[in-house]
């Protein structure tokens, strides 16, 4: 057993950011670019409240990125418009990272933890 809620939704986090990174990589072979692969370091984190607070800041910084890259394209309709995509998605991240921050405030990590057990 585990955290069965919360890792499956860290794995989903991951596909879906995985399969942003595919999209943009095609759509910059669509431009006639050739795509650069780099890996960020991300630092090994073993406590959850830890792993979300890091969460929460990373998409904090990179809100205000995605709306300025979309200023960028503002006459690629397709580039814009995948832009716009990942901006709600990433919103809709932070909004669930606050949100389970908030619940570990009001409940405390034990609680939590045993909350993302799932059944």
């Amino acid at each position: 057993r585990g955290l069965t809620k919360l890792s499956e939704k860290v794995q989903k986090e991951a596909d879906e950011e995985l399969n942003e990174a595919r999209q943009v990589n095609r759509r910059l072979v669509e431009l006639g670019e050739t795509p650069e692969v780099a890996i960020d370091d991300y630092p090994v984190i073993t406590d959850v409240k830890e792993m979300l607070e890091y969460d929460c800041k990373a998409s904090a910084t990179a809100l205000p990125e995605m709306s300025k890259a979309l200023a960028l394209f503002e006459d690629d309709y397709v580039t814009k418009n995948m832009i716009q995509e990942f901006i709600v998605d990433e919103q809709e991240h932070y909004n669930w990272v606050k949100t389970h921050l908030c619940i570990i405030e009001q409940i405390g990590i034990e609680n939590y933890l045993i909350d993302q057990m799932g059944e």
